[in-house]
C-alpha cells in the first residue's frame, strides 16, 4: 500500500532544474495538474532569492509555497510569511571577514541577500554579474559591497560567496566555519558557492514550520535534493530523494534515489510515479 502524500518539497539547481538551469515546462504542467487534483501541495526550497523563484514558477506563483535563501525567506505565493534577518553588524563583520582573508582574485562573487533584493558590489565584472542574476534574479549594485547594511533599506539574511576555481574550496570554507561570529552558519550550495546566515534558518527549519501550520506528519512529506544544504531535507521524512546524480555521501543519506538525473527530469519522473502508486 502506498504511503500517503501530502506535500511535495524540491530543491533546484542540481535537482528539478537540469544543469542548463531550465526544466521540462510541458512535463511540470503535467505533473503539477496532477498535484493539484490530487490536493498535493507543492514547496520550492532553495539557495536563490524568491525573485529568481518566482521568475520560474511565472504561471504557478500564487500556488507554490518558497523557501528561499537557504530558508531564511519564506514565502506563501507572494505573501511573505517569516523572515530571518542578519543585524547590521553582522552583516558588517561577515563581509569583512571574507574580503580581508581572501584576495579579490579568489572571490568570483560575493553577494548579499535580503527580501527585498540583492547586492553585490558595482566593481564586479560583467561577467559574472550575469552569473549572478542566473540565481538572483533581482540584482543591485551598490558603491561599497562592505557597507551594503547602510547603504540600503532592506531586511538582509545571507552573504554568498562563490570561489574562484582555483581556489581549494574545502579549505576556504573550513576557515570560514572556523571564524564565523556566533550564531551563525555556513552552507554549501554547490558550484563553489557557500552562504552564511543565522544557523537557526535552514530548510529544514522552515519546513519543519510549515508542516507544523498545516499539521503535516514528516511521514507524509515528500522531499527531493542534491547537496549538502538539502541533507536536512533529506533526513527527515521515509520518503525523501537524492537525486541520481548527486554525490554517493549525500545519497547515502536518504531514503531513497531518484532512478533519473536532474537532466532527465528526475523529480517530475518521480512524482508521477508515485502518483500512479496512488491509484492503483
Amino acid at each position: 500500500m502506498a504511503t500517503k502524500i501530502k506535500m511535495i518539497v524540491t530543491d533546484m539547481d542540481g535537482t528539478f532544474l537540469n544543469d542548463a538551469h531550465g526544466y521540462d515546462h510541458q512535463l511540470f504542467s503535467k505533473t503539477y495538474t496532477r498535484m493539484v487534483t490530487a490536493k498535493i501541495p507543492l514547496v520550492i526550497a532553495s539557495g536563490s532569492s524568491y525573485h529568481r523563484l518566482t521568475r520560474e514558477f511565472a504561471n504557478q506563483v500564487d500556488q507554490l509555497t518558497f523557501i528561499s535563501q537557504n530558508g531564511a525567506v519564506v514565502h506563501l505565493g507572494r505573501q511573505l510569511l517569516s523572515v530571518s534577518p542578519l543585524t547590521n553588524a553582522l552583516i558588517t563583520d561577515v563581509l569583512a571577514l571574507i574580503t580581508d582573508h581572501f584576495a579579490a582574485g579568489q572571490i568570483a562573487q560575493l553577494v548579499v541577500s535580503g527580501v527585498n533584493a540583492s547586492y553585490i558590489d558595482q566593481s564586479m565584472s560583467p561577467t559574472n554579474r550575469a552569473i549572478v542574476k542566473t540565481f538572483y534574479e533581482k540584482v543591485i549594485a551598490v558603491s561599497d559591497l562592505r557597507q551594503v547594511a547602510t547603504l540600503v533599506d532592506d531586511q538582509l539574511t545571507r552573504v554568498s560567496v562563490t570561489f574562484s576555481p582555483t581556489v581549494d574550496w574545502q579549505a576556504a570554507t573550513a576557515w570560514l566555519t572556523a571564524h564565523l561570529p556566533s550564531g551563525l552558519a555556513l552552507e554549501n550550495s554547490g558550484f563553489h558557492t557557500s552562504q552564511i546566515g543565522l544557523a537557526s534558518a535552514t530548510k529544514q527549519g522552515a519546513l519543519l514550520t510549515l508542516t507544523d501550520q498545516e499539521r503535516v506528519e514528516a511521514e507524509h512529506v515528500v522531499t527531493f535534493g542534491d547537496n549538502e544544504n538539502d541533507l536536512g531535507l533529506l533526513t527527515m521524512t521515509p520518503q525523501s530523494y537524492a537525486m541520481k546524480n548527486a554525490a554517493p555521501f549525500i545519497q547515502g543519506q536518504a531514503a531513497n534515489v531518484t532512478t533519473h538525473t536532474n537532466n532527465e527530469s528526475g523529480v517530475l519522473r518521480t512524482i508521477n510515479a508515485l502518483l500512479d502508486q496512488r491509484i492503483k
